[in-house]
């Protein structure tokens, strides 16, 4: 179910099993994520990429290797206002732009 509405807020399907995973078992080492997930590290290395690049995941360094920490839920909202505010400021450049575009092909 929340997968679904992760999905919808623009995470892949892996994405979302992931920071849910995380965030029902806390911080995490790659192989117990991977075989939790049932995926090759491989592949959940570029997912964890993506997460951590999303600002959803974040990872600390221990003796063993990395652990891999889910922050909260509410980064979500502010993914989101980030991203509408980015959309915000094209919106106004493509206005401007096609006002000249307007303008010069008269």
């Amino acid at each position: 179910m929340f997968n679904v509405n992760l999905t919808e807020l623009g995470l892949s399907e892996k994405e979302a099993l992931l920071y849910l995973l995380l965030l029902r078992n806390g911080p995490s080492p790659a192989s117990s994520l991977a075989k939790r997930l049932q995926i090759k590290r491989v592949s959940l290395y570029s997912v964890l990429e993506s997460l951590t690049e999303r600002g959803m995941v974040a990872y600390e360094q221990t003796p063993l290797g990395r652990k891999y920490i889910p922050h909260d839920p509410i980064c979500l909202l502010e993914l989101l206002e980030k991203e509408s505010a980015e959309v915000r400021h094209r919106l106004e450049i493509a206005k401007r732009f096609v006002e000249k575009l307007q303008a010069w092909v008269v």
